[in-house]
């Protein structure tokens, strides 16, 4: 019996492929006082970011997102998964028909795509944020219907921030 190598070339290559992939990867390690923090886009201008990893525009990304005292993100949902951990101070968590949920200084929370949701920080608060694709915002109102950013920011005395401020 004679064996045929022509089969396991695809195999070796799909291999190589996956290992080049990971080897591109390099480790990345980023303290809190070197983050750079700018506004985001369409956010209230209470929020702000520092990238820490990936790119949020096209793929996965987590970032360090740090809320000022009294921000509200209103009612929203996102195309992507999304995983929060507060780092500092204590966040308020909303459902559409659903109890709210506090979390504190190590408290996450995995809110799948799709899920409507709202956050707010009393004394302001920190986070890392995780999500697994590129990430938008979709404000809605009460009745779940999407509305512009500046309608749904407005309603808590805020402003979205312009396109223009992030570089």
């Amino acid at each position: 019996m004679r064996l045929r190598p022509a089969p396991m070339i695809p195999i070796v290559l799909i291999a190589g492929f996956a290992m080049a992939q990971q080897s591109t990867q390099q480790p990345q390690f980023v303290n809190v006082d070197e983050a750079r923090f700018v506004p985001a886009p369409g956010a209230p201008e209470c929020y702000s970011f520092a990238l820490e990893h990936g790119d949020p525009k096209a793929g996965n990304s987590v970032m360090l997102v740090k809320l000022a005292s009294g921000c509200t993100m209103p009612m929203h949902w996102h195309s992507a998964n999304e995983q929060l951990m507060i780092v500092t101070g204590t966040a308020q968590v909303e459902m559409q028909g659903e109890q709210p949920h506090t979390l504190k200084a190590g408290g996450y929370y995995f809110m799948p795509a799709h899920h409507l949701h709202q956050l707010s920080c009393a004394s302001g608060c920190s986070f890392h944020r995780a999500m697994d694709g590129p990430v938008d915002i979709h404000f809605v109102d009460a009745a779940g219907n999407e509305i512009p950013a500046d309608r749904a920011l407005a309603a808590f005395g805020e402003r979205p921030v312009a396109a223009m401020a992030q570089k």
